[in-house]
């Protein structure tokens, strides 16, 4: 669902990236938090969500497009911290330059970029970031159907979603002192 943006909306917003294509996703105020994701086209807002973005990164889940993919999300990934660093903005955007559709590679890397951002700043997150690494993986290189992947750790303790990144290789020891404590 799209809304109308207006001025309130523009000055409680953070700006996350302007995308090739002239629109852009600013962090705002959703039902939970101001953690929001929302892609902002022709002055209208619409809050994205993993489904719809899983969904075209489907499309990169088949031969070795999917393994590229995965390795530009986890250079990403392993820069991540609970604010937008505008330089790896503008790295996510020279890495999707070498795609055949770079706007939709950029759309998708930057929304999981905003996502792991938005994850490491929610405060009963334990995970954080990791949860965004297990969704990527499971559709990219596990092959699991998007809607299933965006749903999976919905009612899951941390525990078991700890271990689902452990089996896969996620964390390393020191991650899971942190987690223990």
């Amino acid at each position: 669902m799209s809304f109308v943006v207006n001025e309130n909306f523009n000055t409680r917003s953070t700006l996350i990236a302007n995308l090739q294509d002239g629109t852009r996703f600013v962090f705002s105020q959703g039902r939970f938090d101001r953690w929001c994701i929302y892609h902002i086209r022709d002055n209208k807002a619409h809050a994205v969500r993993d489904e719809e973005v899983f969904k075209v990164m489907r499309h990169y889940a088949s031969g070795h497009s999917r393994f590229v993919l995965y390795r530009d999300f986890l250079s990403i990934f392993n820069s991540v911290t609970n604010q937008v660093n505008y330089d790896l903005v503008g790295r996510i955007a020279y890495l999707s330059k070498a795609y055949p559709k770079p706007q939709e590679v950029q759309f998708i890397l930057l929304f999981l970029y905003a996502g792991m951002i938005a994850e490491e700043n929610k405060e009963k997150a334990i995970l954080k970031k990791f949860i965004k690494r297990l969704g990527v993986h499971q559709v990219l290189i596990e092959g699991m159907n998007p809607t299933v992947a965006a749903s999976f750790s919905r009612g899951k303790g941390w525990r078991e979603l700890k271990l689902e990144c452990q089996v896969r290789g996620f964390y390393a020891k020191s991650d899971f002192m942190k987690l223990s404590a």
